[in-house]
């Protein structure tokens, strides 16, 4: 069994604002930067590079990120119940459609559909309005431009 030396250059933001305001363009130029100078140390590894940066070519002020299961307004994850994102990562996968009570209908003991959207409004603060009740059809989520919908994982990148 042969073993492959291996790379990781990990860019994070987290314990430091040194990153903070840089684009996706300046984001990959430091990547690039990073993987040459490792590449010179270890010129036969395989290079890897991760992203762990909540920045983002379009700075949003709400990113809801599917596939980590996670909802970030101004920069700080926001907690929901396992129902409550369900609730609203259905809605996010289908914006701008109308969608009735029964599509999202929850098996957690009887809750409704209503008191779920209410506490994801709540939590959302400002953004609650986003979630529009459709009266006598159900509800819709109605993204501004600006408003970050993450469908895909982030995948590591190789030199």
């Amino acid at each position: 069994m042969s073993t492959e030396a291996t790379v990781v250059v990990r860019i994070s933001d987290s314990g430091t604002s040194s990153l903070q305001g840089l684009t996706r363009p300046q984001l990959h130029a430091l990547a690039d930067a990073l993987r040459s100078a490792a590449k010179s140390y270890a010129p036969h590894a395989k290079i890897l590079t991760r992203f762990d940066v909540r920045v983002n070519e379009l700075n949003a002020p709400l990113v809801i990120d599917l596939p980590a299961r996670d909802v970030i307004l101004g920069g700080k994850s926001v907690r929901f119940s396992h129902t409550e994102f369900e609730i609203f990562a259905y809605l996010a996968r289908h914006p701008r459609v109308v969608l009735a009570r029964s599509e999202l209908n929850t098996s957690d003991g009887g809750r409704s559909v209503d008191v779920h959207l209410s506490r994801v409004r709540t939590k959302l603060g400002q953004f609650g309005r986003l979630i529009t009740t459709v009266r006598g059809a159900g509800y819709r989520f109605d993204p501004e431009p600006g408003i970050r919908i993450i469908t895909e994982p982030t995948v590591l990148r190789s030199a």
